[in-house]
């Protein structure tokens, strides 16, 4: 009987809360960039599997390993994150692996960013071949390109690599959702809590979401939008005049704990393709019970997450405009009522 891969290293990201967000339209595209979703997937596989042994390095300042740990990764070091590149976290890398002194069985990249460092220091097939790596990011999961490249790789049994590929990608699916309960339904007179979903969308998300939601409030309750720190756009959108029956809120709590608190999710999208919150992120919060806005054909094109499309609380958007936002945010408000995670 083939022997399970027991030595196995993570890398993991984490939303960085002291990250300052980037101001005006030219903001960094960070569609590879992994946050919080990344340590929750690391998370999940962890809590599934004791029988391996675990390695966990957190990629990003001292503040990401924290919210790794945090998030159930528990990484045991960390690569710092020069300038964002991968070539130069690959360099610091390759030194903690060898600190390490342990000839890993497979690398798990938890991010798309995860993937590019792990074959800059030498894991998959190609330079270094240190061990095949499994490429499984949770915002856009796709199995069969993974497994493409564990085929390419020179080491590792062909069977216990197709077993561990298939839990892998079961947790990337399925992140870890911490908490146990949602919000209580807002009582009369009380905000409604509206988290933007907003990493990785465009620069303009925050401002579209903040119209949207204007707009929104004005046509029914007071609504309280709650931004991710380091959000795109979200200095400008504080600078925005005010409204009597919209407050805004910079949120710097890791991604379960601030969803956990919303009452509606709103996944705002810009012109190009990519500046959408990932189906990733979309899915972890329809799982958790929340009803979501966003637009469903910007989900399909994502490797097997064309049932999104198609779940009971994805409220869809048809354009990317405030007055749009407004009229399906209020559909979401009127017939869902969040509910408690099993």
């Amino acid at each position: 009987m083939a022997r399970t891969p027991h030595k196995l290293l993570h890398l993991v990201e984490a939303d960085h809360p002291a990250m300052p967000p980037p101001e005006g339209g030219a903001a960094a595209d960070r569609r590879e960039r992994g946050g919080d979703l990344s340590s929750l997937a690391c998370a999940a596989l962890l809590d599934a599997d004791d029988a391996s042994i675990h390695a966990v390095v957190a990629l990003g300042p001292p503040a990401v390993m924290r919210r790794a740990t945090e998030l159930g990764a528990d990484p045991l070091a960390r690569a710092p994150v020069p300038f964002g590149e991968p070539h130069a976290t690959a360099n610091v890398l390759r030194k903690v692996v060898r600190k390490c002194g342990v000839r890993f069985d497979a690398c798990i990249a938890w991010s798309a960013f995860a993937a590019r460092v792990a074959r800059l220091t030498g894991f998959g097939p190609g330079r270094g071949d240190y061990a095949p790596l499994l490429e499984a990011d949770p915002h856009r999961p796709d199995l069969e390109s993974s497994r493409l490249e564990l085929v390419k790789s020179r080491d590792g049994d062909p069977e216990v690599l197709d077993a561990l590929a298939t839990r892998v990608f079961r947790a990337a699916h399925a992140p870890a959702a911490l908490p146990t309960r949602l919000a209580e339904p807002p009582r009369d007179g009380q905000p409604v809590l509206v988290s933007l979903l907003a990493d990785p969308a465009s620069s303009g998300a925050s401002t579209l979401a903040w119209r949207g939601a204007v707009l929104a409030a004005a046509a029914s309750s007071p609504i309280r939008l709650m931004l991710p720190a380091g959000c795109a756009g979200a200095r400008r959108v504080g600078r925005l005049p005010g409204a009597n029956t919209l407050t805004l809120e910079i949120d710097a709590e890791p991604l379960p704990q601030r969803l956990a608190r919303a009452h509606a999710v709103l996944a705002v999208y810009g012109p190009e393709p990519h500046e959408h919150a990932s189906p990733g992120l979309v899915a972890y919060a329809l799982e958790l019970g929340l009803p979501v806005v966003a637009d469903p054909s910007r989900l399909e094109s994502a490797p097997g997450w064309e049932r999104l499309a198609e779940h009971p609380r994805l409220h869809r958007l048809y354009g990317p405009a405030p007055i749009e936002i407004a009229r399906t945010l209020l559909q979401a408000l009127e017939r869902e009522q969040p509910a408690g995670i099993a």
